[in-house]
């Protein structure tokens, strides 16, 4: 073979090489946060029939029905609705979109994961997934290899499928980096074992017998168990601290800031809160720090969860409060409102003070005599407002009038009033008996003067 051939067979051999290449993209176990820590996660309900066991923690939210343990058994905690388990599913959305985000290594639509055996990477189907005999993974030796499998819409495995590990580096969690990302809804068949955290967007249905060395998380459907096994498959964690332990009230209008650290895990950490959950005007950094301007007065209750970079997490429940200022004493007066009368036109102004600038904002609630009202019927900041009109009805009424000042600064009066009925020509109407008793006396009183005037 001459020189010039040799060229050519190189540079064919090299354009071979280059076009059935590819490369291979790393697949990224997700941040799980405090979902961790749970065996099986509902967001509507968790129903269990038979002789269940998890190995982990189990909860539900934003539902709150847990039912069927007994006679299943959890060996962790058990959260209903509580904040821990909306925090879990905070996390569980952040874990679902990380893993749905990630590249794909190898598109498997249409094709049966049965028979299969697969190396760490990331796997996706367009639509469903369906396994019936036997899935192998093939560690290749690594102690923590990553698998990740989107899946457009559902997971269907047939009786007695099995997923099964194979050079595994001694791993003794075969589950422990396996990710089911599924677009609706994952259904186990009989008898299946199963490894790896099923993340489903809608729910999960474990038939009987059935066994999952991982994670059984639904986000907004429910998870239905029959005498099945789920045992958590996660880093053993230290005990994570967030502080300060409690954080100061704030007010309105007025900069505030706080930072958050954590201590027990190994840093950095990263911080984060539910959404929509800090008082308006507030925000946290994933560095820590809870700063702004509050713009509402109220209290708010809310988590806020540390997770260090082994993805291990630890959280507290802070309450803040956030007071509109330091408020001065207000007053209005009168104290207590003259009685309308029907008919008879009405008008008492009301006046607070105390504060300065020395106008307020009027609201009344509770109800009003029907004819009256605060005039004008939407006050701008003034300093007093009338309350006017014709009375229509009789009867009692109990309102509260209430002042608040630019500084949201309020005072409140309560107020009872008895309107009378109409007055004509200023002597009462007689009706019924009461005019018969009267022309009764008056007959009387003209009889008597007869036999006076006739001695």
């Amino acid at each position: 073979m001459n020189l010039k051939h040799m060229k050519l067979l190189a540079t064919v051999a090299f354009a071979v090489f280059l076009c059935g290449a590819r490369p291979v993209l790393a697949a990224t176990a997700p941040p799980l946060g405090t979902t961790q820590t749970f065996a099986v996660l509902g967001g509507s309900t968790v129903t269990n029939t038979g002789s269940s066991v998890l190995t982990g923690d189990l909860g539900v939210w934003p539902g709150l029905a847990i039912t069927g343990f007994p006679p299943g058994t959890v060996n962790g905690t058990t959260h209903k609705g509580d904040a821990v388990a909306l925090q879990a599913q905070s996390d569980l959305v952040v874990a679902y979109n990380v893993l749905a985000g990630q590249a794909c290594d190898t598109n498997l639509t249409g094709q049966d994961l049965g028979g299969m055996t697969l190396t760490p990477g990331s796997y996706c189907f367009s639509t469903s997934a369906q396994l019936t005999g036997t899935l192998t993974l093939d560690a290749q030796g690594s102690a923590s290899p990553v698998f990740v499998f989107q899946i457009g819409s559902t997971l269907t495995t047939a009786s007695d499928s099995l997923v099964r590990f194979i050079n595994n580096g001694g791993s003794n969690c075969s589950g422990k980096n396996v990710f089911w990302q599924v677009g609706s809804s994952a259904t186990l068949g009989t008898g299946t074992t199963f490894a790896g955290s099923i993340l489903a967007l809608t729910s999960i249905t474990l038939n009987t017998s059935a066994g999952v060395s991982g994670r059984v998380l639904a986000r907004n459907g429910a998870v239905t168990l029959d005498t099945n096994t789920v045992s958590v498959c996660a880093t053993i964690c230290p005990t994570i601290t967030v502080n300060p332990a409690t954080l100061p009230t704030g007010k309105i209008g007025v900069l505030y800031s706080q930072t958050i650290t954590a201590t027990g895990g190994t840093g950095a950490y990263t911080f984060a809160v539910p959404p929509n959950s800090l008082p308006p005007g507030l925000t946290l950094t994933p560095g820590g720090v809870l700063s702004g301007t509050p713009t509402t007065s109220g209290t708010w209750i809310f988590t806020i969860t540390a997770t260090d970079a082994n993805a291990c997490t630890g959280f507290r429940v802070y309450t803040i409060t956030v007071n509109a200022v330091n408020c001065p004493t207000l007053t209005i007066l009168p104290a207590t409102l003259p009685n309308p009368v029907v008919g008879t036109l009405y008008s008492q102004p009301i006046t607070a003070s105390g504060s300065s600038p020395d106008s307020y904002l009027y609201t009344v609630t509770g109800s009003l005599p029907p004819g009256l009202g605060l005039n004008p019927a939407t006050p701008p900041a003034i300093k007093t407002v009338n309350l006017s009109g014709t009375p229509t009805t009789a009867g009692i009424y109990s309102f509260t009038i209430t002042a608040k000042d630019a500084n949201g600064c309020q005072v409140s009066q309560d107020y009872t009033v008895v309107t009378a009925p109409p007055l004509s020509g200023g002597i009462p109407t007689l009706s019924g008996w009461a005019m018969i008793m009267f022309g009764a006396l008056l007959a009387l009183l003209a009889l008597a003067a007869i036999r006076r005037l006739a001695t």
